[in-house]
Parts: C-alpha cells; sequence; structure tokens
C-alpha cells in the first residue's frame, strides 16, 4: 500500500472508534479525564485568586506594604481608577462617624456606612482619631499597587476596591489607620506606628476572623524594631 492510500485510510477513520459512546452513539470521556479535571479546576480557579490578590505580598516586607506619601495621598499606590458620584450624608449609628460622608453606588453607600458604623464598637483609642476625617468622603477606588489597602487625603479617604466585596466590618479598621495618619505627617514612621495601634485596636475589638491588614499591623508591631524597618522603607 502507497502512502498515499495510507494517509487517505487515516483520514476516513473514525477518531472515536473504540471508544465507548452513550446511548446516542456519542463518545465519552474517560473516566481519568473528567477525575483530572475535577482536580485541576478549582486548583487553577485557587491559583488565579492568589495571583489577583495576593501575588508578591507574601515576599514584600510588612513595613513597605503601605508605602510613603506621594501625589498628596498618603500611601503611594501608582494610579489611581476614582467614581465620579457625589458623595452623601451618612445615617450614622454614633457621633464619631457621623461627619463622614459615603460615595458611590447605593450598594457601596451601604457597604462603606456599615464598615463606619462598625467603628461605634470600637475602644476610644481606635475611635478617636475619626474628628480628622469630618467633612471627609469615604469611597473605593482601585489602585495600580493592588496590595495596599487604603489611602487617602484630608478630603477623601480612598478604600481598595478589592474590600466591596469583603464583609463591611474590615473597612472599620482601615478607617482608624487613616484617621491617625491624616491627622498627623503619614511620611512620619511614628506616626505609622500610631496609625497601625489604632487599626490594630479596631481589629482586635471588632473582627473575629482579623483579615490580611490586620495582620500586617500586628506583623509590624511586633517587629524587634518597626521605626528602623519604616525608616528602611522610605518614611522618615
Amino acid at each position: 500500500m502507497s502512502l498515499t492510500d495510507r494517509l487517505a485510510r487515516r483520514r476516513d477513520k473514525d477518531p472515536y472508534e473504540g471508544l465507548p459512546t452513550d446511548e446516542l452513539a456519542e463518545p465519552l470521556l474517560p473516566r481519568w479525564f473528567v477525575l483530572l479535571a475535577l482536580v485541576t479546576v478549582p486548583v487553577a480557579l485557587a491559583l488565579f485568586v492568589y495571583a489577583f490578590f495576593g501575588f508578591g505580598r507574601a515576599e514584600t516586607p510588612v513595613a513597605e506594604r503601605r508605602p510613603p506619601p506621594a501625589q498628596q495621598l498618603t500611601s503611594d499606590v501608582g494610579a489611581l481608577v476614582v467614581g465620579d458620584r457625589p458623595p452623601r450624608a451618612h445615617d450614622a449609628a454614633c457621633p464619631d462617624v457621623d461627619g463622614v460622608l459615603v460615595a458611590g453606588t447605593e450598594r457601596d453607600r451601604a457597604h462603606l456606612g456599615a464598615g463606619l458604623d462598625a467603628l461605634c464598637a470600637a475602644p476610644p483609642e481606635a475611635r478617636g482619631a475619626i474628628a480628622a476625617l469630618d467633612g471627609a468622603e469615604l469611597r473605593f477606588a482601585a489602585f495600580e499597587a493592588s496590595g495596599v489597602d487604603v489611602t487617602g487625603s484630608e478630603e477623601t479617604v480612598y478604600v481598595n476596591a478589592r474590600f466591596s466585596q469583603q464583609p463591611a466590618d474590615l473597612i472599620a479598621p482601615l478607617v482608624a489607620y487613616q484617621a491617625v495618619v491624616t491627622r498627623g505627617d503619614a511620611a512620619e514612621a511614628r506616626t505609622v506606628l500610631a496609625a497601625r495601634r489604632a487599626e490594630l485596636l479596631a481589629c482586635d475589638a471588632l473582627l473575629d476572623t482579623p483579615g490580611r491588614a490586620c495582620e500586617d499591623a500586628r506583623e509590624l508591631l511586633e517587629l524587634d524594631d518597626s521605626v528602623a524597618e519604616l525608616e528602611d522603607a522610605g518614611f522618615r
């Protein structure tokens, strides 16, 4: 038989010949293939989530995870993507957070407002600086430096947009942190440490399951020389 004849015969051969089929004569996937897919698909999804939200953070020293100020923000986050919906007054649960406005969609405002209200149950040391945010607006934003949790100015507190998909209570410690750095000098290492202490107090008082930001605060405060580590990261 010539090579041409053999190739023609191979083209005419049913590729599924000999494989198991269903009652409609459609080929069935081998069991090993189905089991492999069941295992690999969840693993692939987990790797995607890790790469999108957390890749590289564990390798970044804790003192560098909220960088020094830049572009008139308390932490440099690179490019900032922010919505344009105007802020609105929040029907606050306590006077301490009464002066903070919330911005975004109706759902965003409800989520941010719930995070603010959670601060009402925080220790006085954690919410004592909130007055520094009187008249400021609280809103979600997308950061180019996606691992940074929060940044802002005297006028606005920007919470990383990923917190819009997480429990609202996780927002409360971030606001406590931001209030302290707004009231002080965000470029000073000691200001950052004071803000992290307020954040950790809120974490311990309000959260049954501390988030990653809380773990970062605890890790930073437990360093042998937190000030030196922050100075190495660019703070004064």
